[in-house]
């Protein structure tokens, strides 16, 4: 079977780099612009994209040195860079504002663009965030087995992981694409002055659980929700919680 990956070769420039991106759905909806977690290329929203097609036009991209985006200077591997990129990619297609959203890895570059490019945004969405230097993250495999043993009691069907989520074409720059947040600052304090409503959600299983608790805390006005029975990376375990959770969030601001 001929995997999405392979098939998957629309391409832009912005900033100098050749971009890998995708961009789906009714153009007469508002735009959803999706930032991918760690390790994943742009075919990673696979189990979410219908559901939020129903309500978006879905812009996807790969971050510069993942999946089959370009990359320049080592240099540029930060999320304030990555955060660029998105706002040029946007601007290259003509969308003036988004909802941006990111998962895990995702969330911290959605945190950089809504503190650099805030007029750009109708809100942001983060997922499974942390936003401090690398916190613990060694437990995340056991309680996100824990997770799909709740599912499984539960009677929610497992999502199937695909290999092709994870492809990329170059190793040594989609390692270096994951290493932003080895230099960057905790931003959360500054959130709280974006205009732009704010959605916060986490998974119960998650080893972030705390951090996008204080980050909700530290944006006035937020909204935090806790996905029961859901580790890191949460699109994963219950995609279709993940997808009410965002077209409710929108409907509710009439975005």
């Amino acid at each position: 079977m001929t995997e999405t990956y392979e098939s998957s070769n629309d391409t832009l420039t912005a900033n100098g780099i050749k971009f890998h991106y995708a961009l789906t759905g009714d153009s007469s909806k508002p735009t959803l612009a999706l930032v991918n977690p760690a390790s994943h290329n742009l075919t990673c929203w696979e189990p979410v994209l219908a559901g939020l097609e129903n309500s978006f036009q879905v812009l996807r991209f790969d971050i510069r040195g993942t999946g089959k985006s370009g990359w320049g200077a080592e240099s540029e591997f930060t999320f304030t860079q990555y955060a660029a990129d998105l706002a040029a990619i946007m601007d290259a297609l003509n969308i003036p504002k988004a909802f941006v959203l990111g998962v895990a890895y995702g969330a911290r570059t959605v945190a950089q663009f809504a503190l650099n490019h805030a007029d750009k945004l109708t809100a942001f969405g983060m997922f499974d965030v942390a936003l401090t230097p690398p916190v613990e993250q060694t437990g995340q495999r056991e309680l996100g087995a824990h997770a799909r043993e709740l599912l499984a009691a539960a009677g929610e069907p497992a999502v199937e992981q695909r290999k092709s989520w994870r492809f990329y074409e170059n190793r040594d720059a989609a390692f270096l694409a994951h290493t932003a947040h080895q230099s960057e600052p905790d931003t959360s304090e500054l959130l709280g002055n974006i205009p732009a409503p704010a959605l916060v959600v986490c998974g119960r299983q998650d080893m972030n659980l705390a951090e996008a608790q204080r980050i909700a805390g530290a944006i006035e006005g937020s909204t935090f929700h806790i996905m029961e029975m859901t580790g890191h990376a949460s699109l994963f375990y219950r995609p279709a919680l993940f997808v009410e959770l965002i077209r409710d969030f929108a409907k509710n601001l009439k975005i």
